[in-house]
């Protein structure tokens, strides 16, 4: 059975996903809501196929360097290409669970798992009406985010942006009828089937997700993953892991909406080897390392930005707010008591907790933007918060020492290159700025660090 035993030692498989059209296509250029998947406030690149183009880079990165590639989209043709009309029928009542007008067994297509039913918006000259899809089910590239994979097994998550609550159940169909995924892997918890009573909901997403080591899994608490959702998957992985090999579940906190959008904890920090971390400076507390760049400045600087805002007659909310970052870092350490997560302490810092419990080495923290001359260094601050923006830390281990990162963040690659990583380049001119490597690849199988 596939386990993931590391964030940094050798991968040897992983689940991508080529939706890149979905960055662009079937979407009207005005802010909408959150509820509607047509409507995107932003173009971030007219040109598509460039795009793709350098989107598919990545899996050929990866298969360079030994690694077994499974792609989303291809899997899903093969799997309904194979699939007796029994099959179909399951997977339409999978998928659109709960949603009304589903396709046709015996019509489902790769496109309507991909875009909805029907897969493409059309107007009715009897009704005189336009028809679109019921639901987008798959909206970025992101397959980090829709599952991921511990040391004792799978994890399909739920998703607190409505956008893109059903594309785990999309992704999930991977698992249970590829012929390789269903053999390798097992999947010890779906998220979207907790029950209970929350007074919010029980979301987990996998780029909040890291698998330190062996016996430790960080999950982030923020705008995407819950307290709730992180103590219900602590709970299942918990009672799952018969053998006794998970030691920490550790609850992070990070910033909160509107602090950053897309903030996942893979977006704050990532482990390019054994020992060493690449981390966002600014933005945690420490109480052993001297010489982090402290939070205090970026809290600062959030002051000094939104004053002047004030002062001009142009007030930023609802707009970051020093009092989004201030927590941000402190982590809850549970572990397994008697299969039910048990609160072990509280850390104030996620850094610290990994420093005391040696999973990091105090010279292996690299910094995003590389190192300040000076720790109150306010135009290093700007300059590593925007390479930040631009994924930076968001890179993903390939094997001990090496890593893909994006190739626009040249101070960031510039400085693991300082500290004896490989550093593999992504073309991305072209690509979205709402992630990365790290967000665009699942690891399936991954050794020890």
């Amino acid at each position: 059975m596939w386990t993931i035993k590391s964030e940094s030692g050798k991968l040897n498989a992983v689940l991508v996903q080529d939706s890149t059209e979905q960055l662009w296509t079937k979407k009207m250029p005005f802010a909408g809501i959150e509820s509607s998947t047509h409507y995107v406030s932003r173009d971030p690149h007219a040109q598509m196929n460039p795009g793709h183009e350098q989107w598919l880079q990545l899996p050929k990165i990866l298969r360079d360097e030994g690694v077994q590639v499974f792609e989303v989209k291809e899997i899903l043709g093969k799997i309904i290409e194979n699939a007796t009309l029994a099959e179909l029928g399951e997977m339409v009542d999978d998928v659109w669970m709960g949603v009304p007008n589903p396709p046709e067994p015996e019509d489902l297509t790769v496109d309507h798992l991909m875009w909805g039913n029907p897969p493409i918006p059309f107007y009715d000259p009897v009704t005189e009406e336009v028809v679109l899809p019921d639901h987008r089910r798959v909206a970025w590239t992101y397959t980090r985010d829709t599952s991921f994979t511990t040391q004792i097994g799978a994890v399909i998550c739920h998703m607190r942006r409505y956008s893109r609550r059903y594309e785990p159940r999309v992704v999930k169909l991977c698992y249970q009828y590829d012929p390789v995924l269903s053999e390798k892997t097992e999947i010890v918890y779906d998220a979207n089937e907790t029950l209970g009573v929350f007074s919010e909901p029980p979301c987990v997403e996998g780029g909040d997700a890291q698998i330190i080591d062996e016996e430790t899994i960080a999950i982030g608490v923020g705008q995407r993953s819950t307290v709730t959702g992180v103590v219900e998957t602590a709970k299942r992985l918990f009672e799952a892991d018969t053998d006794g090999e998970l030691k920490y579940i550790c609850a992070v906190n990070l910033a909160d909406y509107p602090a950053v959008d897309y903030m996942h904890l893979d977006v704050t920090i990532n482990y390019p080897d054994k020992g060493k971390a690449l981390v966002m400076p600014y933005v945690y507390d420490t109480e052993i390392l001297k010489d982090y760049p402290p939070k205090k400045l970026l809290l600062k600087t959030l002051e000094a930005i939104r004053r002047q805002s004030e002062q001009h007659g142009r007030p930023m909310e609802p707009l970051v707010h020093p009092d989004h970052f201030a927590a941000l870092g402190r982590t809850g350490v549970y572990i397994n008591d008697n299969g039910k997560p048990k609160l072990l302490r509280n850390e104030i810092s996620f850094l610290d907790f990994l420093l005391k419990e040696e999973k990091l080495e105090k010279d292996g923290f690299i910094y995003v933007g590389g190192v300040p001359e000076d720790l109150w260094d306010v135009e290093h601050l700007l300059d590593t918060m925007l390479e930040q923006s631009r994924g930076a830390s968001n890179i993903v281990t390939i094997k001990p020492g090496m890593v893909i990162a994006y190739d626009r963040n040249h101070a960031t690659n510039e400085e693991l290159r300082n500290h004896g990583v490989t550093v593999k380049e992504w073309e991305s001119g072209y690509l979205d700025l709402l992630g990365g490597p790290h967000c665009s690849t699942s690891p399936l199988s991954r050794d020890p660090a």
